[in-house]
């Protein structure tokens, strides 16, 4: 996409599909058979959870000189609530990560389709399992690092105009 090597296209993945064992089921396994779905699975996204442990990381693993630059300059990213449930196979794999530029330009948020199952669901073998689209660690890396900086700190396109000639 990028024949000119410029950088202005990312290369991290920008989702990944993620099947985990819901809580109630690791509750239900563990002897507690009366786990309330709702209370363990429904209430709250753990699909953003998992977003901002991948956010976390990718700052935390910043050089002092990058952390700084994208402090001052970077459009900031942040989750936002799960997407869904999505509790069909097909509208859960065809719905992507969402991603959002606030129009002032200062947060990015990330949003999650996600699907939830009790262990009583209809579809045996796909009880009990809470399933997310999770933000790559390096997608969040390369967003800090290099696609966040574009709007406050990139090229004017007078400037830009200059290297392309």
């Amino acid at each position: 996409m990028d024949k000119l090597d410029t950088g202005y296209y990312p290369i991290a993945a920008s989702e990944t599909k993620t099947k985990i064992s819901s809580r109630q089921s690791i509750q239900v396994h563990a002897g507690n058979k009366d786990a309330d779905f709702h209370a363990t699975d429904e209430v709250g996204n753990r699909c953003a959870d998992i977003n901002d442990a991948s956010i976390a990381w990718a700052y935390s693993k910043l050089s002092k000189t990058a952390k700084a630059n994208y402090d001052k300059y970077g459009i900031k990213m942040v989750t936002g609530d799960d997407m869904g449930p999505y509790n069909a196979g097909p509208l859960w794999i065809w719905t992507y990560m969402k991603y959002t530029v606030a129009k002032d330009n200062s947060t990015v948020t990330v949003q999650a389709p996600m699907m939830r199952t009790p262990t009583n669901y209809a579809i045996q073998a796909a009880a009990g399992f809470h399933y997310c689209k999770v933000l790559s660690p390096f997608n969040a890396l390369e967003w800090m690092m290099v696609d966040s900086l574009f709007a406050k700190d990139g090229l004017t396109s007078s400037t830009a105009d200059i290297f392309l000639q």
